[in-house]
């Protein structure tokens, strides 16, 4: 009885050990090889979900979250098999800032699922030309060997960022 209730105890540790591991980010992380330093002015960040330095919890536990970073190697990004979440925004636009507080909950909440990148239309308007984007916020889904989605903002009357998390749902992102 008392060796079954240890091996049942190991194994509680073990599952504990594991379901902690998992919200936290791997430290492998393949992104991190198209990326650069913290920036929050930089036309091409990526929101990364990981651990915030020099910040720890009331018990001493580190801390994780949404960190901004420069993306260093757009082209191999793209091309690098990693389903990526464009948001295109507008730095002269003063509404960006509500919209780009829920795309960091996208971001955290999708962590390990797709890498949200976040692109200034007004210094990526080839881009925005090729996906025909005709107004910000906007939002395309790019996956390796499928067509790459548009959200379609402009052609919905109004819309909220549930929306966004409905398409996302809809294009296979659980």
């Amino acid at each position: 009885m008392k060796t079954g209730f240890l091996t049942l105890l190991a194994a509680a540790a073990v599952l504990l050990v594991f379901l902690g591991g998992c919200s936290k980010p791997k430290e492998n992380n393949p992104l991190m090889e198209y990326l650069g330093d913290y920036s929050y002015s930089d036309p091409a960040v990526c929101m990364v979900y990981e651990r915030i330095e020099d910040e720890t919890d009331e018990d001493g536990n580190p801390l994780y979250g949404i960190q901004y970073r420069k993306v260093t190697d757009f082209e191999g990004l793209k091309a690098s098999g990693l389903t990526l979440l464009i948001y295109f925004y507008s730095s002269m636009d003063n509404r960006s800032a509500q919209v780009t507080a829920a795309v960091e909950d996208i971001a955290s909440s999708y962590n390990g699922k797709l890498c949200v990148l976040m692109l200034d239309a007004m210094e990526y308007k080839d881009l925005m030309g090729k996906y025909e984007i005709e107004a910000v916020p906007e939002f395309v889904l790019v996956r390796k060997g499928q067509a790459d989605k548009i959200f379609g903002g402009v052609s919905r009357e109004y819309w909220t960022v549930g929306d966004v998390l409905s398409w996302l749902q809809e294009n296979g992102i659980t």
